[in-house]
């Protein structure tokens, strides 16, 4: 499951914090929404293009009162410097400051904190996240996901399925799941349910590199090498630099490897 992993990170955006929602008191004087949201947005692209010189921009704009719209830039600035453990920390810091009445925005913080703790190799700091987020919106089709991939690569399958059923259930975008559900049917050697997954998955889109990925995967793992070559030439056609694309050129030598 680490392909879809990887897809999903990138997926997660940091959620937008408004810059009038701070953690300090009402100021004397009207602040200027418009401006301050501006401030905000300028702040996380600057995180994105020159995070040493957005870290220091937003812990000024910080201690001036920028309450958590500035925490959050600090938070993707860290990200941008790779100092992943100071991000996870800032982001589970806003969260558990954030009202109550926040609390699908306290998930997503949760959930980016997660992320920070993964590109640091630490998957049980970042399932304690998703537990931290789940609790709070227990309905988060991307934190459910997102666990079912920790479960996933921890090898506890149904663990990963119940997950898998219940964001399934909620979610109208249901190809990553599908790929995700046949992946753990294989794995637990159910190779119909696997099947019947991955052709859902694939009649969705016909292109998916990750459903690709997985049929040729159980394609392989029935012995027809043919149908599992086809499926990973297709991919790597479709999405030459994807993760996906790594794993199906693997793949592709290890059937020629078997072949000699």
């Amino acid at each position: 499951m680490r392909c879809l992993l990887i897809a999903l990170l990138l997926a997660l955006a940091l959620p937008p914090i408004a810059a009038a929602d701070t953690a300090n008191p009402a100021p004397a004087v009207p602040v200027d929404e418009a401006a301050q949201a501006k401030k905000y947005q300028d702040c996380m692209k600057q995180a994105q293009k020159a995070p040493k010189l957005a870290l220091k921009q937003a812990m000024d704009w910080e201690k001036a009162g920028g309450g958590d719209a500035a925490r959050h830039c600090v938070a993707n600035a860290y990200m941008g410097l790779k100092q992943y453990d100071d991000a996870a920390m800032e982001l589970e810091r806003i969260a558990q400051t954030m009202p109550q009445v926040k609390a699908p925005m306290m998930a997503q913080l949760f959930g980016q904190a997660a992320q920070a703790w993964m590109n640091m190799n630490q998957p049980d700091r970042a399932l304690a996240d998703i537990n931290q987020g789940l609790k709070l919106n227990k309905n988060s089709v991307d934190l459910l996901v997102f666990r079912a991939i920790l479960y996933g690569n921890q090898e506890k399958y149904f663990e990963a399925l119940d997950d898998l059923n219940a964001a399934y259930d909620l979610s109208s975008d249901r190809g990553t799941i599908l790929v995700l559900r046949a992946t753990a049917y294989r794995k637990l050697q159910q190779p119909d349910l696997a099947k019947d997954n991955i052709e859902m998955a694939l009649k969705a889109d016909p292109n998916d590199p990750d459903a690709l990925l997985e049929r040729g995967t159980q394609r392989a793992e029935a012995g027809d090498r043919d149908g599992a070559r086809a499926d990973w030439v297709q991919l790597i056609e479709i999405a030459p630099d994807s993760p996906a694309a790594e794993d199906a050129r693997a793949g592709l030598a290890s059937l020629d490897v078997k072949a000699n």
